[in-house]
């Protein structure tokens, strides 16, 4: 697939599928991901970006609303992380920012009740 130049660069170079989302999320949740989990929101923005108008099934449409969470929750969270003045300090870098572990197991969850 073309990487469109409003896509996020990622090391994450799958295509996008409800098995493929599964795969990553449940590496995040066993703490086994070879990836920062900068890589893995992103690639779910991307996922987002390419599903977009697209007619999925109620499996996709889930993945797709979990996608769209994830991606949301990084980019508040990058954001009110970077603004503060202590943290700006930090010159933190994308690899290194989390977000919580729980979240990860709470959306995984969500995926497995359907």
């Amino acid at each position: 697939m073309e990487l469109k130049s409003n896509w996020n660069e990622t090391s994450i170079i799958l295509p996008y599928s409800y098995e493929n989302f599964k795969t990553l999320l449940d590496a995040i949740c066993k703490k086994e991901n070879p990836f920062p989990q900068v890589d893995f929101c992103m690639w779910c923005d991307n996922l987002t970006m390419a599903w977009d108008e697209e007619d999925l099934d109620d499996q996709d449409q889930l993945v797709f609303h979990i996608a769209r969470d994830i991606e949301a929750q990084w980019d508040m969270h990058w954001s009110e992380f970077n603004s503060s003045k202590k943290n700006r300090r930090m010159k933190m870098g994308l690899s290194k920012f989390e977000l919580p572990h729980e979240w990860f197991e709470k959306w995984a969850a969500e995926l497995d009740e359907k």
